[in-house]
């Protein structure tokens, strides 16, 4: 395998740009206009490349004697309205209207690219109707997806929050979508011309159009990544981060180039069809506000360059504009079947003038059969290489996407790999493309750290109370050191402000390439209070519990699914009544535990779980020659599932706790209370050396504001804690039950409640950040 390569790129000019971008989204979308893009709209297109073409040469392959004129589509951007496209392709054919070459801006180049490419008007209609489009422009990783070390965040609830600490102070993140799994889509779904560099050398020649971020000029892409060219052309302002091509940061080709009716003649096309899909002007009054004026504003120039565009078509061309109207606005891809219902009208209306340019059929076979032919399947592979900009080694990041020289490139092993590596949470791109060098078919890897790393500020809060006096919050704050190691360690210092603050530093080492086999030591002070209630569920006394403590452990992990660890703990402390009976002792005391567990984590939500299943099995030991003052042992099993259908969930889960030998002192009790661990009893309040429990529950997702889900759901539980084991009985459990309204919210999931409890009153709940 060739020696990997990087990137010979400015990583700090790179962060001070994508830094300059976040600063405010609504700035990312005015600014532009104002500053880069007035002049743009009157801009001579240039390209994005080195190489030197005879102009009017690129619009399709001639047999001698051919004379009949060259047609070109020019095809504009307008996010969903796009969708509209392909009804004119539909249209196109059915009429036998050759197609010689295509340029296309945004949506456009979407299009444009995967017709180009050799894909089927009915393939790409099916496409944009069974898409996930919503998933599509979320970079953020489903749960699941997330490093086995990633998912461990939600239960220190830490959350990053996209901020990082450097040399020069506070570095925030652009705060825009890096778009990897659109470009996975687009790689993907041009896999068969992949392989493929020239542009002009696809079925059809093609261009994308993009605008050059620090000139404003449109830049025409001819030549490269044809998956990597359409990402660029739709690098929508304040959505997508700037694409970096050759140099060049590009932007959305819109704000240039809007419908690229000159680049399509430049390519030689003697009659343009051109579609027009863009958004028109709203009518705004006095009261309007900031952000539909910078809307406006980009309007205003995407129009006028629109206009002046459509202004060079003559005679012999054709303009297509669909009525969309209000109807299907620009992030509405959910309506991509009413915006092919509304080209496919368009496409009618124009019928008249494209049968003009219709072949005979005879004649329209043959320029069909002329386009260049593509792959049938995947490429095979000769080479993996990777353009490494970050601190991780080439080879830890290439264990993570296996592929196997000499075979068919397996796109969805390639696609879990890619998402394995984004779950590191510290890339801000991890991409791949199929190149073609010296003759030989290869995949290269692109790797980007995030431009606020290596140091990332971490943030969490958690909050609960029962409106009856008690009331606990804690809000936590982390600086994660990542990678400190080219297989990927980590260091993280933590501190926890509120009702029981804390201290903590923690180091993670993994030992080879593939992640499996690693260590992880913390260290700390925690100073958490103990509630001890009667049998009536009055609090009586408060113990406050100071312990410092540190512990390491050595695992195995199995991918992102679990993780088998063996550990050593060590701690001392003192617990002293902070309130109530002032006659209960104070005492100190020593901890020294040694424990082995097997967890598996493939449930997409610890605080409202919708699918998945969550699992762990552990034993742990406290003996003397540990340097523990009490000598017992205990196992513990908790089971946790949940299966949606539609908006409904249904959750089912089991939890058996139990000390096998000795007794348990105050500070290790076993501690029930709160939603999923019998709700009708306030956190802590129920107490023992044993307990079991199992629990149903049923959610309703009501609605999702901004990709967050608001519910509403209910649970069954019973179970009991006790003392002696042997007093342990089904029939001795307590029937708990509860509702409540729950929102993911940013500052944590939010929960608010009632819990129920036979032979007992019930209690309303309010909880932020607590795991089910």
């Amino acid at each position: 395998m060739p020696s990997p390569t990087r990137r010979p790129a400015n990583p700090q000019a790179t962060r001070k740009r994508a830094f300059g971008l976040g600063l405010a989204l609504a700035a990312a979308v005015a600014l532009c206009p104002v500053w880069s893009c007035a002049a743009a709209a009157n801009a001579t297109p240039e390209r994005a490349t080195a190489s030197v073409r005879t102009p009017g040469t690129s619009c399709g392959a001639r047999a001698p004697g051919d004379t009949r004129p060259r047609i070109g589509l020019a095809l504009g951007g307008g996010g969903a309205r796009g969708v509209a496209h392909i009804s004119v392709l539909r249209k196109l054919e059915a009429l036998h209207v050759p197609v010689d070459c295509i340029a296309g801006t945004s949506m456009g180049s979407l299009v444009g690219g995967l017709y180009a490419s050799g894909m089927s008007v009915e393939a790409m209609e099916h496409l944009v109707l069974t898409t996930d489009w919503a998933r599509l422009f979320d970079d953020n990783l489903e749960r699941k997806e997330r490093s086995f070390r990633r998912k461990q965040d939600d239960r220190d609830n830490l959350a990053t929050l996209g901020v990082g600490v450097g040399d020069k102070g506070l570095v925030v993140s652009a705060g825009m979508l890096q778009g990897e799994r659109i470009l996975q889509m687009f790689e993907r779904e041009t896999m068969r011309a992949s392989a493929i560099d020239d542009f002009d050398r696809l079925p059809i020649p093609f261009r994308a159009v993009a605008t050059d971020l620090n000139s404003g000029q449109a830049v025409v892409l001819d030549h490269g990544s044809l998956a990597m060219a359409m990402r660029a052309s739709m690098s929508i302002p304040g959505v997508f981060k700037p694409v970096e091509v050759e140099g060049r940061l590009l932007l959305d080709g819109g704000l240039a180039d809007q419908v690229p009716v000159d680049v399509v003649r430049a390519m030689g096309a003697d009659i343009v069809i051109a579609v027009d899909v863009g958004t028109p002007l709203a009518k705004l009054g006095n009261d309007a506000g900031m952000l539909q004026v910078v809307s406006q504003l980009t309007g205003m120039m995407i129009t006028g360059n629109t206009r002046a565009q459509l202004a060079t078509l003559g005679e012999g061309d054709v303009l297509i504009v669909p009525e969309l109207g209000d109807k299907v606005a620009t992030g509405e891809f959910e309506k991509a079947a009413e915006a092919l219902a509304i080209g496919n009208v368009a496409a009618d209306a124009a019928g008249p003038r494209l049968a003009t340019l219709s072949a005979a059929p005879g004649a329209y076979a043959r320029s069909v059969h002329r386009r260049p032919a593509v792959a049938d399947g995947p490429p095979v592979v000769e080479f993996v290489r990777i353009e490494n900009d970050t601190a991780y080694a080439d080879a830890m990041l290439l264990a993570l996407v296996p592929i196997e020289l000499g075979k068919p490139l397996d796109i969805a092993r390639v696609e879990h790999g890619v998402l394995r590596a984004y779950s590191l949470d510290t890339l801000a791109t991890f991409s791949y493309e199929v190149v073609s060098e010296d003759g030989r078919t290869g995949v290269l890897f692109h790797a980007r750290e995030k431009p606020q790393g290596p140091n990332y500020v971490q943030a969490g809060v958690s909050l609960n109370t029962d409106f009856a006096g008690r009331f606990e919050s804690n809000l936590r704050a982390a600086l994660l050191f990542a990678p400190l190691s080219p297989y990927g360690a980590e260091a993280r210092v933590l501190v926890a402000i509120g009702s029981e603050p804390a201290i903590k530093g923690e180091y993670y080492h993994p030992f080879d390439v593939a992640n499996r086999y690693l260590m992880h030591a913390s260290a700390g002070y925690e100073n958490p209070n103990i509630q001890v209630y009667d049998a009536d569920g009055n609090n009586t006394s408060t113990y406050d519990v100071r312990t410092f403590g540190a512990q390491v452990k050595f695992a195995r992990e199995f991918g992102n699914v679990g993780v088998l660890a063996i550990g050593v703990s060590r701690a001392n402390g003192h617990a002293n009544v902070e309130t109530g009976d002032p006659r209960l002792p104070d005492y100190d005391f020593d901890q020294g535990n040694m424990w082995l567990d097997f967890t598996v984590d493939r449930v997409d939500s610890l605080f409202f779980p919708r699918d998945g299943y969550y699992g762990r099995l552990g034993y742990t030991i406290s003996r003397d020659w540990l340097g523990s003052d009490d000598e017992f042992a205990q196992l513990d099993f908790d089971l946790l599932g949940a299966k949606s259908f539609g908006k409904h969930t249904l959750q089912g889960g089991a939890g058996y706790h139990t000390t096998t030998s000795g007794v348990l002192p105050v500070q290790s009790l076993f501690r029930l209370g709160g939603r999923g661990n019998l709700v009708g009893f306030r956190r802590n309040e129920l107490t023992g050396q044993h307990y079991a429990l199992v629990y149903g529950g049923y959610m309703y997702q009501l609605a999702k504001f901004l990709g967050r889900p608001a519910v509403v759901g209910g649970t069954l539980e019973y179970g009991n804690a006790w003392q002696r084991r042997q007093d342990m009985a089904f029939d001795d459990g307590i029937l708990n039950a509860s509702v409540y309204l729950g929102f993911d919210s940013w500052l944590g999931p939010m929960l608010f409640g009632y819990g129920w409890r036979e032979h007992g009153d019930g209690l309303l709940f309010l909880e932020i950040g607590q795991p089910f």
